[in-house]
């Protein structure tokens, strides 16, 4: 080869390899971490952003507070502190004389705490008669009572315009006192 164009090859071949180990060990990097002081940037705007909306919509912290407050307290009503198994069960007596349901038995069991000990549980076995409409009347105004109550299992047997209804529900506490 020819010193005149070995030399020209050379130089080429060299700042070729300098301008790949350029932008693979400077640029590449710094434009990496400049992407992500720029998205990091981004994500604190938006929290500052958020900070600024929940102000305007709270104003004063304060009475978000008390908002919350009054939030716990009708939580607390609606998981209350004792069992109430008397007043839970005058409760569906007096729900089922105003849907005119008829109560053929009512059992309450034991309480049973959950992993924490913090809530406990307490299944109630119905047993009633009523027609549909009345039913069904009975059922929403029980699970939509002023305490927290699921519905677990439901067994109806049809008769001559009145349904034989057998339910298991659980009513929900924070202490097993009661």
């Amino acid at each position: 080869m020819n010193r005149e164009k070995f030399l020209p090859a050379i130089t080429i071949l060299i700042c070729c390899v300098l301008a790949f180990f350029i932008f693979n060990l400077i640029y590449a990097p710094l434009k990496n971490a400049t992407l992500s002081m720029q998205m990091q940037a981004h994500k604190l705007q938006d929290v500052e952003h958020d900070l600024d909306k929940f102000k305007k919509r709270h104003g004063d912290l304060e009475k978000f507070f008390a908002s919350t407050e009054s939030g716990l307290i009708y939580a607390n009503e609606f998981l209350p502190a004792e069992s109430a198994q008397d007043a839970f069960a005058a409760e569906i007596y007096k729900i089922a004389d105003n849907n005119n349901v008829l109560i053929t038995s009512i059992q309450i069991g034991e309480l049973q705490a959950d992993n924490d000990k913090k809530i406990f549980r307490q299944t109630v076995n119905l047993k009633f008669e009523a027609d549909y409409i009345s039913t069904l009347k009975f059922l929403r105004e029980i699970l939509n009572g002023n305490r927290l109550t699921t519905l677990e299992n439901v067994s109806i047997e049809s008769g001559e315009n009145i349904l034989s209804c057998n339910i298991e529900l659980s009513i929900f506490n924070l202490a097993a006192s009661g």
